[in-house]
Parts: C-alpha cells; sequence; structure tokens
C-alpha cells in the first residue's frame, strides 16, 4: 500500500530516531508532521491543525514509526485505528535501518489464512479468527486492541470473545467453525483457534517475539493442542 511514499518514510523514520515520526496521507500525497507528545521517544500526538489539514484534504491513512524497531501495533495504536477507520502503518527503526511498513486496519489487503506470518496485533491467532469468519461467514467481529504479552495482566480472550458474540459450549459439541481458547505456558487461556472438518485446526503458531517471519499460520491436526483447551465456543451473534 501507498508504496510511492515507502522509501521516503523509511529514510525519514532513520532519521528522526530516536523520537517516534509520524506521517499522514492524504488524497494531496504524504506530510511528515511534528510529533507533539511530551514522551516522543515511546509514544506520538499530532497537533489539532495537522489533524485538521489532513482531514479537510482527505485522510486516507497514518504511518508512524516505532524506535524500538519492532513493526507491530501497541494497544494504543489499534484504537487509534479503529477511531480513524483507515489504514495505519508502521516502520521500525534502530536508527541505522528500517523495516518495511506493516499495515493493518481498514482498506489493507487481507492474507491468505494459510501461510500467513506473525505479527502481534496484524497476523496474530486472534487476526487469523477475525479474518476467516470475515471470509467464510461474512462476520465482522469486534476487535480487541492489545499489548503484546496481554496475558501477563489481562484474560483479554475469555473476557472478549463474549462481547464479540461467542458462547461457551461442551467439548462434545464442538463442530467445524467453532473457536478452542488454550492455556499454553502463561496463568490464563493464551491462544486460539479454529476447528475444522476432520479434526484439523486452523490457527497463527504463536512466538516469543511480537514479530517472526517464521511463525506461519497453519492447517494441522488439533490433537497437538487437545490438552491445552480450555473453552469451546460457538458464535451465536
Amino acid at each position: 500500500m501507498f508504496e510511492q511514499y515507502e522509501s521516503h518514510i523509511r529514510q525519514q523514520a532513520i532519521e528522526a530516531y530516536p523520537l517516534e515520526a509520524v506521517w499522514l496521507i492524504t488524497e494531496d500525497g504524504c506530510r511528515h508532521v511534528e510529533n507533539i507528545h511530551e514522551d516522543p521517544e515511546n509514544f506520538f500526538s499530532i497537533s489539532e491543525a495537522d489533524s485538521r489539514y489532513a482531514m479537510a484534504r482527505g485522510l486516507l491513512a497514518v504511518v508512524h514509526s516505532h524506535p524500538s524497531n519492532i513493526a507491530a501495533p501497541s494497544a494504543s495504536d489499534m484504537q487509534s485505528q479503529i477511531n480513524t477507520a483507515v489504514p495505519w502503518g508502521i516502520v521500525g527503526t534502530d536508527g541505522v535501518d528500517a523495516t518495511r511498513i506493516a499495515w493493518w486496519g481498514n482498506g489493507t489487503p487481507k492474507q491468505p489464512l494459510v501461510g500467513r506470518q506473525f505479527r502481534h496485533g496484524i497476523s496474530d491467532c486472534y487476526s487469523l479468527i477475525r479474518d476467516y469468519y470475515e471470509e467464510e461467514k461474512g462476520v465482522d467481529l469486534l476487535e480487541f486492541p492489545r499489548d503484546w504479552e496481554w496475558w501477563k495482566d489481562q484474560n483479554l480472550l475469555v473476557e472478549g470473545f463474549p462481547l464479540a458474540g461467542f458462547t461457551r459450549i461442551d467439548a462434545s459439541e464442538a463442530e467445524p467453525g467453532d473457536v478452542w481458547l488454550a492455556q499454553i505456558a502463561s496463568d490464563v487461556a493464551c491462544h486460539c483457534g479454529i476447528l475444522l472438518e476432520d479434526s484439523l485446526a486452523l490457527h497463527q503458531v504463536c512466538s516469543r517475539n511480537p514479530v517472526d517471519d517464521s511463525r506461519l499460520s497453519v492447517r494441522e491436526p488439533i490433537f497437538r493442542y487437545q490438552r491445552y483447551i480450555t473453552h469451546w465456543l460457538r458464535y451465536t451473534g
């Protein structure tokens, strides 16, 4: 997306390091705007004037850099994307090099359900379920803005799925299309997937890192995860 601006954005992200940099893409082009946040090494905010300017010219997308060199959104990034209802992008930088822009949100191309790379908040286990339900069932599930390692102090899946329209069922009732939650090396359910035909599971293999290109979404026998499953859920709207 917006490939014509990518090299320019990446170079400016490197130059802005160790501060977060911000770009607003409108119908008039891509504009690098000032980050006025009081802690610009970890957060960003823009002025009312820049915001009004972008909205008046037709805001198309928002991009910002992460000096942590991690191109994955925070809960705040995810919520802000929802609020603006336009695509958002993140470029990670260490001040020497910069990653490709990672895009998510409204209007971004959907990745295949199988073979996508792990990126927390963009292509993680819950993102896969949202995309499956949109593609296979025409259902737009509620998004859960989340920080990396949310499972250390939140019970996000158990508390969130009922809000997204799911009801708990008994394991004996499970059928293709139902969702399972698994507790793996954590105090709460931290992973989720979908039951398919022939006792297969569709899920995004997770990682110890927020971005891991080696960890791909797969269809595989569900028995590998059966002993970790804590909940079975069915979408009831």
